[in-house]
């Protein structure tokens, strides 16, 4: 619990930092856009590359990798079916709030956690694998769809090629998969650019909270500038308690059954992969949601319920697995 609560201190340190600096202004006007624009384009890509180009690939094709993926699909497609079918949301609605409900904060508290509480830093990296290599890059290029309107195979296919993300993990699973390694002297740009992607979207993040009011599940979230997609303020709250909901408790279950009925994990391995899969998610929900003008209330909901709740959430699954 040390390393959980430490984690989320950082976290939310860093998002205050970000809030204090929007409520003075401190970076002047469209300062949010640019930042996001700078993770989006720059920073993240780079951290792709760099993760992925010196990651021995083949050697974590296994239970963990297959668990998280999963996992990860299950809730994402559960919250696709409810939120289009039951509630009819609209079509952004429906990506950002299923990324916000799988994909996890893995990088700056999947970390951590797996070193201080598992033991060894190697259990998060089957889940930034699957997230970095495939499911992310996915988010951003269906964010991009639904905010086009519209789509045929031919605007797929330049979405696709257009987007840094997919480019980046294409270019780094290349390297990584084959086991080429690049010099030092190539690779130090890519780490040093990438380690800006997670305090700058924390930064934006925190900064795009100065003019809304703190609430974890924000019945009044939906403000009058928000260019949320979902409609009135209700979609928005019953889509975080949704996201948050599938995102702490269904996706570890997801975790549990699949790693206990198909691959027969059991004690530490299996205490390893539910508690991965319990990470709260990602900031790069936001940034998606953001940068497409795309259901940004409901994301920022989410990452802050996520990020608050799973203290009691890790802690349950300790509880029951450690």
């Amino acid at each position: 619990m040390a390393a959980v609560l430490a984690g989320m201190s950082v976290v939310w340190v860093i998002i205050l930092l970000g809030w204090v600096l929007g409520r003075l202004d401190v970076l002047g006007p469209g300062a949010e856009e640019v930042l996001n624009r700078l993770v989006y384009w720059v920073a993240t890509p780079a951290l792709l590359f760099a993760t992925l180009a010196t990651t021995d690939i083949p050697a974590l094709v296994g239970a963990p990798l297959a668990v998280a993926a999963l996992s990860g699909v299950a809730s994402a497609v559960t919250f696709a079916a409810l939120s289009r079918f039951a509630f009819h949301d609209p079509r952004g609605h429906t990506v950002v709030g299923a990324m916000g409900s799988s994909v996890a904060n893995a990088a700056h508290l999947g970390i951590p956690l797996a070193a201080y509480v598992l033991g060894s830093a190697t259990h998060s990296v089957p889940v930034l694998l699957f997230q970095l290599g495939f499911f992310t890059p996915m988010f951003f290029v269906l964010a991009d769809l639904v905010s086009q309107g519209s789509t045929s195979p031919g605007r797929v296919v330049g979405v696709v090629l257009r987007n840094p993300l997919v480019l980046a993990a294409v270019a780094g699973m290349a390297l990584g998969g084959t086991g080429t390694r690049l010099p030092d002297l190539v690779m130090e740009p890519f780490r040093v650019v990438g380690a800006a992607a997670v305090p700058a979207v924390l930064i934006a993040f925190g900064m795009s909270l100065a003019g809304t009011t703190l609430r974890i599940l924000p019945l009044a979230g939906h403000t009058p500038h928000d260019d949320d997609a979902a409609g009135p303020a209700v979609a928005t709250t019953r889509g975080v308690a949704l996201a948050s909901a599938l995102k702490l408790l269904v996706q570890p279950a997801f975790a549990w059954v699949a790693a206990m009925q198909l691959f027969g994990l059991e004690g530490h391995a299996l205490f390893a992969v539910v508690a991965m899969a319990g990470l709260p998610a990602a900031q790069n929900t936001y940034v998606a949601a953001f940068r497409t003008g795309t259901a940004t209330g409901l994301a920022r909901g989410i990452v802050l319920a996520t990020t608050f709740f799973a203290i009691p959430s890790l802690a349950g699954i300790a509880a029951l697995l450690a």
